[in-house]
C-alpha cells in the first residue's frame, strides 16, 4: 500500500507541474523572475538510515544545474559528494521541479532518479539506483544571484535525507 501511495504521488506531482502555472492579473507569468537556466552550489549533510556501511551523519557539497521546459517547471541535474567517517558518497541525479511562488520567495517541489556509488566504513563498494523526492524554497538576493535551501529524501539505498543550503544563479535566456 505505502509503495502504491508513493507512485501516486510522484505520478501526480509530475503531471501537476507540467500544467502548473501561476498568472498575474495582467495574464504575464509570476515566480520571482524570468530564469530559463539555473546553477549553483550548496553545502549540507545527510542523514541516513539503513544503509550499508553508513551510519554517521556527514557533511556534503553539491553542484546543479537546470532549465525551465515549462511555465514554473525545469529540470534539473546534479551532483552531491563527499567523505566522513572513513565513508565516500557520490550521487548523480536528475529531476523535473515545480516553483510555487509565495510572494517575494519560490517554494520547490521536486521528485526525481538517482544513482549513487559509496564506499562503506567497511571497505565494501556499492552502486545502487533509486529515487527521491524533495522540497525547498529560494529566495532572492541580489539581481540573478538567489539563496536555496533543500530537503531531499532518497528511498534507495537504505533511506537518507539531504539537507543543503547555497547559493544558485538565475539566468534569463537568450
Amino acid at each position: 500500500m505505502n509503495r502504491i501511495c508513493t507512485h501516486v504521488l510522484l505520478l501526480s506531482l509530475t503531471l501537476f507541474s507540467t500544467f502548473a502555472a501561476a498568472q498575474a492579473p495582467g495574464g504575464e507569468e509570476t515566480g520571482g523572475d524570468n530564469a530559463t537556466y539555473e546553477m549553483g552550489f550548496s553545502l549540507g549533510s545527510l542523514l541516513p538510515n539503513q544503509i550499508d556501511g553508513v551510519t554517521e551523519i556527514m557533511g556534503l557539497g553539491s553542484i546543479m544545474g537546470g532549465f525551465r521546459f515549462a511555465p514554473l517547471t525545469y529540470f534539473e541535474g546534479g551532483m552531491i559528494m563527499g567523505n566522513g567517517n572513513g565513508v565516500e558518497w557520490k550521487n548523480i541525479h536528475a529531476d523535473v521541479r515545480m516553483d510555487i511562488p509565495i510572494e517575494h520567495l519560490v517554494a520547490l517541489a521536486y521528485v526525481g532518479a538517482d544513482a549513487i556509488y559509496y564506499t562503506g566504513y567497511t571497505g565494501d563498494d556499492h552502486i545502487v539506483f533509486g529515487g527521491h523526492v524533495g522540497g525547498g524554497i529560494q529566495a532572492p538576493l541580489s539581481g540573478e544571484l538567489w539563496f536555496r535551501g533543500d530537503m531531499k529524501f532518497n528511498f534507495s539505498p537504505g533511506t537518507s535525507l539531504f539537507v543543503g543550503f547555497g547559493l544558485v544563479l538565475r539566468m534569463p535566456g537568450g
